[in-house]
């Protein structure tokens, strides 16, 4: 598969990045399996859409844990509050006094802002995700478009799809078996979230970087 061009299509198909109206999107890129490259994919998406994007491109990564994405788009500078003044799609419970928060930096990539857990290692007991309509409408007042990375080996992210605009699962192309992708978007459905497409993807997960 080839990234760049493939995906360029899809963002084509998103043009204008922010609908009219000045109202910006919300897409999650979500794996039918794990390892099935779903970040890597997400990432490519949202350095392709920050080209055309004014208002700037949000990649939410969901792995609190890791936070890969802001390494791979090798963030810098200035640390924004990810909360657009609303109350999250995510909480975290920390230990004793020690403080938390999910913040955003720009990538190297113009207009593209990638999100991370800053808090001092071992400080966060839980993480937890939940919908959140209202934040949700506060990012597309503010941004183009917005980028969910959803781990594939969690249940976790299906809380968020209801919120979201569209639901594109990833799916690894050397698997014969169809079964994890019809689960995965039965699962979708049935918690209110719509199903916009589906990537066959060759690649292996981590391959490319949004620089």
């Amino acid at each position: 598969m080839n990234l760049t061009a493939d995906l360029s299509q899809l963002i084509d198909e998103l043009e204008p990045i922010a609908r009219p109206g000045g109202q910006g999107r919300v897409l999650m890129i979500m794996g039918a399996s794990r390892g099935a490259g779903a970040s890597t994919v997400a990432r490519e998406l949202a350095r392709l859409a920050a080209r055309r994007s004014t208002r700037g491109v949000w990649l939410f990564d969901l792995d609190f844990n890791k936070n890969a994405q802001a390494e791979a788009a090798h963030v810098q500078g200035q640390a924004f509050d990810a909360g657009f003044g609303r109350d999250p799609f995510w909480s975290l419970t920390t230990q004793g006094s020690e403080q938390a928060r999910i913040i955003a930096r720009q990538s190297v990539v113009p207009n593209l802002y990638v999100t991370q857990l800053q808090a001092r290692p071992g400080a966060v007991r839980q993480a937890g995700l939940r919908a959140a309509p209202d934040y949700w409408s506060a990012v597309r007042g503010s941004i183009d478009l917005a980028i969910i990375d959803a781990p594939g080996d969690s249940r976790a992210p299906l809380s968020l799809v209801a919120d979201a605009d569209g639901v594109i699962l990833v799916a690894d192309s050397r698997l014969s078996r169809v079964d994890g992708i019809q689960a995965r978007r039965s699962a979708i459905e049935a918690r209110g979230g719509v199903v916009a497409g589906l990537i066959l993807n060759r690649m292996r997960s981590g391959a490319r970087s949004a620089a």
